[in-house]
């Protein structure tokens, strides 16, 4: 997957999970607060990670995956669902 194909699904989909690098996230693009993303939590995990963004293409620059912006390995993102 591109960041451009990224973007667009973000801009054009309702809810997406994916994974990417051993974890899972969730993309909700309908909410009041703006685009959500967040981090399926595990036992591992010590508190619930989530953030909000105007954009897609803001998501994808910004929400940063194991230190790196999620735009720059979009090749290593597996897409679950997505409606």
């Amino acid at each position: 997957m591109t960041k451009k194909e990224l973007i667009e699904l973000i801009d054009t989909s309702g809810d997406i999970m994916f994974d990417c690098e051993d974890k899972h996230y969730t993309i909700l693009t309908w909410t009041d607060e703006g685009i959500f993303i967040g981090e399926q939590i595990t036992e591992t995990q010590k508190k619930d990670r989530h953030e909000y963004f105007k954009t897609g293409e803001q998501l994808v620059s910004e929400f940063l995956v194991n230190g790196k912006p999620l735009g720059d390995i979009c090749d290593r993102i597996v897409i679950t669902f997505s409606n």
